[in-house]
């Protein structure tokens, strides 16, 4: 076979791999959450996680508890804005090994400390609960109620 006639199926080839690779990075990205429950996930997440205090109510980010100011001052102090869980594309993590690595040992450049307090299941909980904030996420630019 001559090169011209190879070169047709080496460019599907080379057009098929990024979408092979992204749905294996899905699914297996996917297989890591189904071990959690994602409605207990969320009690964690607005409960012992704290992490509404700084990423909002339920992930919605303008949507915070009501804290102390010596709390509050605390996390506006915070190296850096927490990112909206629920916007795919404000998010600097992409897959549950990084998320889980964020939550246990906190995120470099961030205001993000380590947590200590969740177990590994917790965690596995929490990022359940935020596959669903991202899967059920609205469009920019609505209101989450």
């Amino acid at each position: 076979m001559r090169a011209h006639q190879l070169l047709p199926g080496i460019v599907l080839v080379g057009l098929l791999l990024p979408v092979a690779a992204i749905s294996w990075a899905e699914s297996s990205d996917k297989s890591a959450v189904t071990k959690g429950d994602a409605a207990q996930g969320k009690t964690l997440f607005n409960g012992k996680g704290i992490c509404h205090y700084c990423h909002g109510i339920d992930g919605v980010i303008d949507k915070k508890p009501s804290l102390t100011s010596d709390t509050a001052a605390v996390i506006a102090r915070l190296a850096a804005p927490a990112p909206d869980l629920r916007n795919r594309a404000a998010l600097t993590l992409k897959d549950n090994k990084a998320r889980f690595r964020a939550i246990r040992e906190g995120h470099p450049g961030s205001g993000m400390f380590p947590d200590t307090t969740l177990s590994d299941q917790d965690i596995r909980d929490v990022l359940a609960y935020l596959a669903d904030l991202r899967r059920n996420a609205r469009a920019p630019g609505t209101k989450p109620y």
